[in-house]
């Protein structure tokens, strides 16, 4: 008698597992093929148009804002760009942005085309602080770099450092004196002070050894404080100026000295003798 032997509910013969294994690897390989032949297709369609567009979108209008410093003019100078007449497509943003990255009051620059035919630029520009006298007047930054005085009429109400006894720097560049980014730092402190003591900077004065000499546009001649604890003395004194100082001519002080633990010191200005004939 013949015996049989009965294949498993559900399994199939090796021959059909590979039949549908080499059947779902060509239908793959086919979906890739086509994939690639779309992406080259569509590359090759980009390339084309991008092509067509460097040719086609020429350049109308170059827009450029955030600047107050620089002028325009300056802007399109340092550029080399024309107002209209170059291919929109042709002209590159990074350099662009490089090259304007050399005018010491840029910071920050983006620039990007805006089709069909505009160039759009912004300008990120550096804020002075003060003033700074040494080899000429210089401006400076928040940050410490040095600024060179703006081609036009543009002026700033702001204090002057002066006599810092060390090599400034270059213009366009970070300071190399550690004095001077100390009294960068003085100025952002006196700038958050109550008024009216901000206002009334007018210079810091760093020729003395001893103390730090603040010269004061009015109510009195100059500020005295340390140059290690000038934070507590300068917030005594800014106290003192808001409910004690009298901002009239009469009552003009020769100095006041905040050097002194849990006091002011102050000099009454002397009064000009009257000459009789």
């Amino acid at each position: 008698m013949k015996r049989t032997t009965k294949r498993p509910a559900g399994k199939r013969p090796a021959a059909y597992r590979q039949k549908k294994r080499r059947l779902k690897n060509g239908v793959w390989y086919v979906i890739m093929l086509v994939s690639l032949s779309l992406l080259a297709w569509g590359y090759n369609s980009i390339t084309r148009y991008l092509n067509t567009a460097k040719a086609t979108f020429e350049l109308e209008q170059i827009e450029i804002s955030g600047n107050k410093v620089l002028s325009r003019a300056e802007i399109l100078k340092q550029l080399g760009l024309p107002e209209k007449g170059m291919r929109l497509l042709e002209i590159d943003p990074a350099t662009v942005r490089e090259k304007l990255s050399k005018l010491p009051f840029v910071k920050n620059v983006t620039a990007v085309h805006s089709l069909p035919a505009t160039l759009r630029i912004r300008v990120e520009e550096r804020r002075p602080v003060a003033y700074v006298y040494g080899r000429g007047l210089n401006l400076i930054d928040k940050e410490g770099f040095l600024l060179p005085l703006p081609a036009g009429p543009l002026t700033w109400n702001l204090p002057v450092i002066s006599h810092i006894p060390e090599k400034l720097g270059v213009q366009g560049a970070y300071t190399t004196a550690p004095m001077l980014r100390k009294a960068v730092a003085m100025v952002a402190f006196i700038n958050h002070l109550q008024a009216p003591l901000p206002e009334l900077v007018s210079e810091l004065d760093f020729r003395s050894r001893e103390y730090l000499r603040i010269t004061l546009s009015q109510g009195a001649r100059e500020l005295r404080v340390d140059y290690d604890n000038y934070p507590r003395q300068l917030y005594k004194a800014a106290g003192f100026f808001r409910d004690y100082v009298d901002f009239t001519p009469s009552a003009m002080l020769a100095y006041v000295d905040a050097r002194f633990e849990n006091q002011i010191v102050t000099k009454i200005k002397a009064k000009a003798k009257q000459v009789t004939k």
